[in-house]
């Protein structure tokens, strides 16, 4: 496939998200194909000379899609707002020790916010302590969490995604996923879990060989302390055993699309990789590409 066709397929992408890309971000989450920025700076040059795509305040975006520039700077508003929100949850989250990353993932991360989104966290916890984490977490932002029933959603945390610090494998290998994992943002990190998470899934290469992880960020880096918490989760199994019954009985009656697996929890209101991918296919059926 041309790197043409690869510029339009990553943009169409970005398009269901109403997501237009500045050409280094063109560059970073490129389909497939690992090429220098020059020859992305060429392909946008051909494809603009030729009125297939546009451009408008640097972004570029599909024929006739102006309109999401504009989207994508109201949206950037919105998420600033909302991350020094996340920032807050952060804070108070540190005060678990068993937690060994917090992370923007989601719209947020991407600063694609919508004023009315929530804010996705994903945690990442120290070995054994998953569902101690998990009930933890969930106690501590109790008042900011969003509304089950999703009446109070705005700037509410979203603890949707947890994983034990060695069950990092993500096992659903694809565009979408490799995306999310990619477009997180660390709020702080303890025993450079980011790394690992990365590392841990390097089959992202496969779907976006040109991205690479910004080691220029300044994570809010927190060590643990020896306390009497963190000793009792480090060598009693039993809290983790009785609190995992805990929250499987409370959850029993409430769960649909999440996953829960060994190490990793999955809470997702919605398949919304299946989604993506099927609206994906779409945009390439109509641009005539086959990915």
């Amino acid at each position: 496939m041309s790197i043409n066709q690869l510029i339009l397929a990553t943009l169409a992408y970005h398009d269901i998200f109403d997501y237009p890309l500045a050409e280094d971000e063109v560059h970073s989450f490129l389909i497939e194909k690992k090429v220098d920025i020059a020859r992305i700076r060429d392909g946008l040059n051909s494809l603009m000379t030729r009125s297939i795509i546009g451009s408008y305040y640097g972004f570029y975006y599909l024929k006739n899609r102006a309109q999401i520039s504009r989207t994508r700077l109201a949206r950037e508003n919105n998420s600033r707002q909302k991350f020094k929100r996340a920032l807050f949850y952060g804070a108070l989250l540190k005060a678990i020790p068993t937690i060994k990353l917090l992370a923007i993932s989601g719209a947020l991360a991407m600063n694609n916010s919508r004023k009315n989104d929530d804010i996705d966290l994903l945690i990442i916890t120290s070995r054994g302590n998953l569902w101690t984490t998990r009930f933890l977490a969930n106690f501590i932002l109790w008042p900011f969490k969003r509304d089950p029933k999703g009446k109070s959603v705005s700037n509410k945390a979203c603890l949707n995604l947890f994983l034990d610090e060695t069950y990092l494998k993500i096992n659903d290998q694809n565009l979408y996923t490799a995306h999310e994992i990619c477009q997180i943002k660390p709020i702080w990190d303890r025993d450079n879990a980011y790394h690992k998470l990365i590392r841990a899934n390097s089959w992202i290469k496969k779907y976006l060989p040109n991205w690479q992880p910004d080691n220029s960020i300044k994570y809010q880096v927190s060590s643990i302390k020896k306390s009497g918490f963190s000793l009792i989760t480090s060598h009693l199994s039993l809290i983790e055993i009785l609190l995992k019954k805990f929250q499987l009985w409370y959850m029993k009656s409430k769960i649909s699309t999440e996953r829960i697996g060994e190490g990793q929890l999955f809470f997702h209101p919605a398949n919304t990789g299946e989604w993506v991918m099927g609206e994906f296919q779409k945009r390439l059926k109509i641009l005539k590409i086959s990915v």
